[in-house]
């Protein structure tokens, strides 16, 4: 008993690769968000551009995963980080929701599915469209506040399209869709390595 609970308890090794993939999560997140993120139908598809292109590392990343808690960790970092740079809670609080849903789905498949791996990735790749969740209700004062930083034209746009009910389900959409196609590069690009991971 007390063996397999130590064999299903996250080691160093384990925590080392959230650690690891994490950095690149983030650090991809913002130089991409900083390349596209200029003009308002960039920023609108920061969530799916990122979702297709960290889709190789996050397969290498969850082709590693055999144990609980790895997603929710990464969720939990990088909810923290994004918070600790100005962006809200909001990302770390859907994060964890969603993380959790997508630990279910990778461990249904006893770690060693790979098309679970990507239907997973593709949820998780959803959590970045929290940060939009604050353009539902933005006041004219934060608007304006920010529109020193980024431009009246770029702040009014972004909130006059959300004024429209279904423009953050189409983010969402768009983000799920970009973790599918980012997953499935994922898989061809890392067939080989899935195979010697254990992972079908």
């Amino acid at each position: 008993m007390k063996e397999e609970i130590s064999k299903n308890r996250l080691n160093g090794k384990d925590l080392m690769n959230v650690g690891i993939f994490t950095a690149i999560n983030v650090l991809f997140g913002v130089l991409i968000a900083v390349a596209i993120g200029l003009t308002p139908i960039g920023f609108m598809l920061i969530p799916s551009v990122t979702a297709i292109i960290l889709g190789v590392p996050m397969m290498l990343y969850f082709s590693k995963i055999k144990k609980f808690g790895m997603i929710l960790i990464f969720e939990i970092v990088n909810g923290v980080v994004l918070l600790l740079t100005g962006m809200g809670p909001d990302v770390l609080i859907c994060g964890i929701v969603i993380s959790l849903v997508v630990e279910l789905i990778v461990k249904s498949g006893n770690y060693q599915s790979v098309s679970r791996a990507v239907l997973g990735y593709a949820i998780l790749m959803v959590t970045p469209c929290a940060n939009y969740i604050h353009w539902l209700k933005a006041s004219a004062e934060w608007l304006n506040k920010n529109a020193a930083t980024y431009g009246k034209g770029f702040m009014y746009t972004i909130s006059g399209w959300f004024d429209y009910w279904w423009m953050l389900p189409l983010v969402i959409l768009s983000a799920f869709i970009g973790g599918m196609v980012g997953g499935l590069l994922g898989r061809a690009v890392l067939k080989k390595h899935f195979a010697r991971s254990g992972l079908v």
